[in-house]
């Protein structure tokens, strides 16, 4: 009897335990929960302009019909390690090697890297620019950026500075393609005025952080 009684305090003791145990762990009535917030996502690294979106028609102002000058451009979401942008403006869809209305004969195919002519090269643009402003180029850009040559050298052309859409008439189209690099690295040192696409390409290589772009169309 004596063991029997003895057995039956010692599980009561572990109900007690058990039981001080389940209360000190069972939130109070009413009393509010902690939720961890969700995390939010950054801004995709993005280029827009206010003259234009994207795939859509380049106005005649910024092309070599008008002005020409550059168009406002604003970006957002870059890298937070960002230290400088580059900014090219290219047109994929030159007919190098043929002969078109009013320019003539067309350079080679090989003439530019990937037959690429190109209308706009600036490098340095300062990580803490978020826009470029109508018509900054040429004349009004931002204090330490400077401005590659572009393939109007080929024609004796003003080569650093934005040149606009000037497609041949009569033929379709062409796509005018605005790309912004975001660089690991404050300035490219190594380039120079007479600095080109591929020159610009190779002192880009291992320092870029994204891209962004922004593609518009113009014609005849």
């Amino acid at each position: 009897m004596i063991r029997h009684v003895t057995t039956y305090r010692a599980l009561m003791s572990g109900f007690l335990v058990l039981g001080t145990l389940s209360c000190e762990a069972a939130p109070e009535s009413g009393a509010a929960t902690t939720m961890q917030a969700p995390s939010v996502s950054s801004a995709p690294f993005s280029l827009t302009s206010d003259a234009f979106v994207e795939n859509g028609v380049i106005p005649v102002r910024y092309s070599g019909d008008g002005a020409n000058v550059s168009p406002p451009l604003a970006w957002s979401g870059a890298p937070a390690s960002t230290q400088s942008f580059v900014l090219t403006l290219v047109d994929p869809d030159v007919p190098f090697g043929e002969e078109v209305p009013v320019y003539g004969q067309m350079p080679p195919p090989g003439t530019v890297p990937g037959d690429l002519f190109i209308h706009w090269l600036v490098a340095d643009i300062p990580a803490d620019t978020e826009s470029l402003a109508d018509g900054a180029s040429p004349g009004s850009m931002p204090a330490g950026v400077r401005e590659l040559r572009t393939s109007f050298a080929l024609f004796g052309g003003p080569a650093n500075q934005y040149g606009g859409p000037a497609p041949p008439p009569q033929l379709r189209a062409h796509a005018y393609e605005f790309t912004l690099y975001a660089l690991d690295v404050p300035a490219l040192a190594e380039l120079t005025a007479e600095s080109d696409h591929a020159a610009l390409t190779e002192a880009m290589a291992g320092h870029v952080l994204a891209t962004t772009s922004l593609t518009g169309y113009f014609g005849h």
